[in-house]
């Protein structure tokens, strides 16, 4: 009798042990992820590929950043004043393509680069789509 009762708490353990762990998981889920991984960086190009001829703001030509501004957008750096003006939400058709960022972050398009920014404006990622960046 004692074997029995000690096999079912272990399996209680266990399957108690295994839907925590799920739980976890799950949450983390919800969370959105904060980094762009390859394909990420691949669906962005693409998108940009097939809008270049008439790129919204943030991402034309005179949108550019220059260098001074460039060595300021850095994965967890904290956008200053004049970086925060430039900073133009990303188009809906593109961030669509993407993961969802998590409920306190957001996409966004700077100088020619494709951002992942959060509330504070700190940046969490970013793909530079100009060559020369």
């Amino acid at each position: 009798m004692k074997t029995h009762r000690l096999l079912a708490a272990t399996a209680v353990a266990i399957l108690a042990f295994a839907g925590s762990v799920a739980l976890a998981q799950d949450r983390g889920n919800q969370q959105g992820h904060t980094q762009f991984d390859d394909h990420d960086q691949q669906v962005t190009r693409d998108w940009y590929n097939q809008n270049q001829a008439h790129p919204p703001a943030g991402l034309r030509n005179q949108d550019r950043l220059s260098a001074a501004e460039e060595s300021r957008l850095r994965e967890g750096v904290v956008l200053d004043k004049g970086l925060r003006r430039k900073v133009h939400p990303a188009p809906p058709d593109l961030s669509r393509r993407l993961p969802p960022p998590p409920s306190d972050h957001r996409y966004v398009v700077i100088g020619g680069h494709v951002g992942l920014i959060d509330n504070n404006y700190q940046v969490k990622a970013v793909i530079h789509l100009h060559d020369n960046h």
